[in-house]
């Protein structure tokens, strides 16, 4: 195993070196200073993506207030009214069980604050809409509720359409294709020459499955390398830290996301965007009351925002890759996911992934997961993916894969630390990649899960 985490660190300060984020000398040095990203112009139309009420103004609340004041046109979207927090609820209506009415209550207080909120940016109330999916339900959408026809069901709201009269789609079915189509009708009406959405890497299932449900529309509408994305980061472990109000300090990436993936960029604010962004976070009462150092650490004098690689299946030929264990198949082929995080507190090294490779000859797609140790029985190894159907993204698949268990549909080989894959795609007649992760569990407790990526067969124009 060792060979194989020497290699990836070196792939990582190699990543990290060529953008520009780790200079290699004394312990203590700082890294060098981030790229800035360009400021907004008339000319530009910019679409933010947010998972949740609040998320808009954290993210991205001084690229808003820059891009209005130089006269942008600018789109905010709300996947979510954030109407499934058990906590915030509690504190906001002061009830120990709240009932369902109550969550859509406070999903309509929700909006009210945006509103508020981005109005002290300077955006208008009607490029503002609300998708109105359910808050904490998007993931489970993307994974497993596709079909409009088998909608999810919100736990706390108890509806499997929105309640919302003023939802974008009218009582939208709680479905990953019914988010992801509202996306693509908003898109192509707004025309948008750069996109703001949640990094990938972000650990809440809203916000990776925000990032899911935009590069899907994007890649549907042809649009995947026509329209330039922006990441941008909430939810990281303990990042960022310190936690409080302190203008004085820049917001820095979190040290696992400095490389390998993602170049990283650092809006600079003025004292009026400033100034707006703090004001604009004062307006969301309901969430300050429950997480009010947390929010103020976004009220930085900086914002950031990342770009990553946009990958491709390596073309290969049939019987090029076998499922053998022999890794050395694979020649000198590149990661298609190196995941920068361990596995979860406690949980064995067995479920800690580092990477994967992936490729294709047009009928299956074969994929080598490397973990920080060999396999053991009692960890279960799951790829998720959709796959990439001419220009659609089709309906989740699932994949589970356990030591001693190879049997069934999929041809795998555990070999020490990495597994080998091969997986059927010959239903598909024009496969043109997948949007692929792959998660670890034991039992109902999930140990560690890649980012997603999206990846394309096919040659880039």
């Amino acid at each position: 195993m060792t060979h194989v985490r020497a290699l990836l660190m070196v792939a990582v300060i190699a990543a990290a070196l060529a953008f520009g984020l780790l200079r290699l000398g004394a312990p203590g040095h700082s890294p060098l200073p981030l790229a800035t990203m360009a400021a907004p112009t008339a000319r530009d139309r910019i679409l933010l993506i947010a998972p949740h009420c609040d998320d808009e103004t954290l993210g991205a609340g001084e690229v808003l207030a820059s891009a209005v004041r130089a006269g942008s046109e600018v789109r905010v979207l709300l996947d979510t009214n954030g109407d499934g927090f058990h906590y915030g609820a509690e504190r906001l209506f002061r009830e120990r069980r709240v009932p369902p009415l109550d969550y859509v209550r406070m999903g309509l207080d929700r909006q009210h604050e945006t509103i508020a909120a981005l109005s002290e940016l300077g955006v208008p109330h009607e490029a503002v809409s609300f998708l109105s999916y359910p808050d904490a339900g998007t993931a489970a959408m993307w994974l497993e509720y596709w079909d409009p026809a088998h909608p999810y069901t919100s736990p706390q709201t108890r509806d499997n359409h929105s309640p919302y009269p003023d939802a974008f789609t009218p009582y939208a079915p709680y479905a990953g294709r019914s988010l992801l189509d509202d996306l693509k009708t908003i898109i192509a009406d707004f025309k948008p020459t750069l996109v703001l959405c949640p990094h990938p890497n972000d650990e809440h299932p809203d916000h990776w499955a925000a990032y899911c449900y935009t590069a899907g529309a994007l890649y549907e509408l042809g649009l995947l390398d026509a329209i330039p994305v922006r990441l941008y980061l909430v939810h990281r472990g303990d990042w960022p830290t310190p936690r409080g109000l302190d203008r004085r300090l820049p917001l820095l990436p979190p040290a696992d996301l400095a490389g390998p993936n993602t170049r990283w960029l650092s809006f600079p604010a003025t004292s009026a965007t400033e100034l707006a962004k703090y004001k604009a976070i004062l307006r969301y009462r309901s969430q300050l009351l429950v997480m009010r150092n947390f929010l103020f650490s976004f009220a930085r004098r900086n914002e950031l925002f990342g770009e990553m690689p946009r990958g491709q299946l390596a073309l290969v030929a049939p019987g090029v890759i076998r499922v053998d264990g022999a890794a050395e198949d694979w020649g000198r082929m590149a990661p298609a996911i190196l995941d920068p995080k361990e596995s979860r507190d406690k949980a064995p090294p067995s479920a800690d992934v580092l990477a994967v490779y992936a490729a294709t000859d047009g009928r299956h797609l074969y994929l080598r997961i490397d973990l920080a140790q060999p396999a053991t029985p009692e960890v279960a190894y799951r790829i998720l993916l959709h796959a990439l159907i001419g220009k659609t993204v089709g309906p989740p698949q699932q994949y589970t894969l356990r030591l001693g268990d190879e049997a069934g549909r999929v041809g795998a080989r555990f070999a020490g630390d990495h597994i080998e894959v091969s997986l059927p795609m010959s239903q598909t007649q024009d496969l043109r990649g997948v949007m692929l992760a792959v998660e670890t569990a034991e039992g109902e407790r999930k140990l560690d899960q890649t980012a997603w990526a999206l990846l394309r067969t096919e040659a880039r124009r």
